[in-house]
């Protein structure tokens, strides 16, 4: 079927699959050069080199045939550990470099068994797919166990590619056992096969590398461009959307929602007497109090300087107060890591009872927060 379907001689196919192959590694060098803040996109295109030079070494016949197998599986081999090494690191997983260097030394030992012993060409090659397997095997592993949740979509696409070139490896072995051939540059159908494997799966594989970057790369900009870089919470462009989002589904649906607008007593003071330094830890250290004191639906933000912003949807103005004085209280109770002691004045501001509109409801609980700051600061105050 595979020979008809291609009619195409295996030294053909060879060649084709090692030009496809090298076009694939010009685009992954032309990421690395793009993207050189993950580990593992520079090991992961170094593999592939070693991949590359399998297909060349086994299409170039300078050896005799079973040296020239020999060699190509070990390139072969290194290039998938290394793989399985670049998706370790791009997936922050820890490895011991030894166990893939035991891994191809013991490849070594048996092929050159077999090369001595016993050169039967269904054994080496037999081999060199088990030993494919197993590392596969590892590389799926390390996809499908990460913590990341920025590319896990493309992170499962990449680990069904290996799945499905793990069961094609395993169908391999079976039709090999069936039916051998004399070498791999024979006309049959199981070389015809387990080239059209090769083409494939190295397209796809590819293809999955460069979508994991990418979805991780688009995910950290996202972030970048609606994260305070200090606080680590949202900032003020991204609480704006969130904010009209909430005032859209206030219009459509009636849903209440109120803000906290929160600013440090004495900030200035703090950074005359202790430095920049520590003022930006009592930042982070109210940033950090507001993230276990909010609820899961509420959102947080850096408004500016030492304000901040938090949105509570479906809140009424009850459930406001108890939330802004919960946070106060914490705040004076809890000093920073250097013993510096803060608080905070609040101003809540309800939809409807406040503004009937986003600029309303900000001016509405800004001033608010100016009257908590006149009476004394330390203190939780309502609009007008």
């Amino acid at each position: 079927m595979f020979t008809s379907l291609v009619n195409l001689d295996v030294q053909t196919m060879i060649f084709m699959t090692s030009i496809d192959a090298i076009l694939q590694v010009s685009m992954l060098i032309f990421l690395c050069l793009l993207v050189n803040q993950y580990r593992g996109i520079k090991t992961y295109t170094l593999g592939r080199f070693f991949t590359i030079s399998s297909f060349f070494i086994t299409f170039s016949r300078v050896l005799p045939l079973s040296p020239t197998l020999i060699t190509a599986g070990l390139f072969l081999l290194m290039g998938s550990c290394m793989t399985c090494i670049a998706i370790a690191q791009f997936t922050d997983k820890k490895i011991k470099f030894h166990y893939f260097l035991i891994l191809n030394l013991l490849f070594i030992g048996i092929q050159s068994y077999f090369l001595i012993f016993q050169d039967v060409f269904l054994f080496k090659t037999i081999t060199q797919s088990v030993f494919q397997i197993v590392v596969f095997t590892l590389a799926v592993y390390y996809l499908l166990t990460h913590s990341h949740k920025s590319f896990i979509s493309s992170a499962r696409f990449m680990a069904s590619v290996m799945s499905m070139l793990i069961l094609s490896l395993i169908a391999r072995i079976v039709v090999l056992i069936r039916n051998p051939p004399d070498n791999l540059y024979a006309h049959t159908e199981i070389n015809s096969f387990s080239l059209l494997i090769v083409f494939i799966f190295t397209f796809l594989m590819n293809a999955g590398f460069v979508m994991m970057v990418c979805q991780r790369l688009y995910h950290d900009l996202h972030r970048t461009a609606n994260t305070d870089v200090l606080t680590h919470l949202l900032n003020r462009r991204a609480m704006m959307r969130q904010l009209e989002s909430a005032i859209d589904r206030f219009y459509r649906s009636d849903r209440q929602f109120a803000i906290i607008l929160i600013d440090v007593d004495f900030f200035k003071r703090v950074n005359d007497v202790y430095g920049h330094d520590a003022g930006d830890m009592v930042l982070i250290h109210l940033a950090q109090i507001l993230q276990t004191k909010m609820r899961q639906i509420d959102s947080a933000s850096r408004w500016g300087g030492e304000e901040f912003l938090i949105l509570l949807p479906d809140t009424t103005l009850i459930q406001s107060q108890e939330i802004a004085e919960r946070i106060r209280t914490h705040v004076e109770t809890n000093p920073t890591q250097s013993n510096i002691q803060i608080t905070i004045s609040l101003g809540i501001a309800a939809i409807r009872q406040h503004g009937n509109s986003l600029e309303s409801l900000i001016t509405a609980a800004d001033r608010a927060l100016y009257e908590a700051k006149r009476s004394g600061r330390n203190r939780v105050a309502i609009a007008n």
